[in-house]
């Protein structure tokens, strides 16, 4: 049997996740894009290819500038964002600016603060047009 077509109609984005259980929130998420939504998605997860030396700022301009390439090519690009990467996402927000891509942030947590779940991410992507209706 032949996979679904995935989707390549909708714009690409950007979805930084910050808060607590981010990674598991962002994988479950992919899952239900990729399945029911034919969504065409990569989760980037900065700890998981750790550079030597490099600083938490470092690694979030990496990441960032990976997911602005992902979000200009129609790819969704979920990034599961290190403790402590809200504050060093100026040069990310303004790369994608730039580029014109869709950034969208879950808002700046604490240590102690949840991810939002996946009914809340796909809602925010629905208001943004990033998910297909129907």
């Amino acid at each position: 049997m032949k996979p679904p077509a995935l989707c390549t109609c909708l714009p690409g984005a950007t979805l930084w996740l910050n808060g607590a259980l981010r990674h598991s929130v962002a994988e479950e998420l992919a899952d239900r894009l990729r399945g029911g939504h034919h969504r065409r998605v990569e989760v980037l997860d900065p700890a998981a290819s750790p550079v030597p030396g490099e600083s938490r700022r470092a690694a979030a301009e990496r990441v960032g500038l990976v997911a602005e390439i992902l979000a200009r090519h129609g790819i969704l690009a979920v990034v599961t964002a290190p403790d402590g990467a809200a504050a060093d996402l100026d040069r990310v927000r303004s790369r994608h600016r730039r580029a014109d891509a869709v950034f969208l942030e879950t808002a700046p947590a604490g240590p102690d603060a949840a991810t939002p779940t996946v009914d809340v991410l796909l809602a925010l992507l629905a208001e943004h047009g990033l998910v297909p209706v129907g």
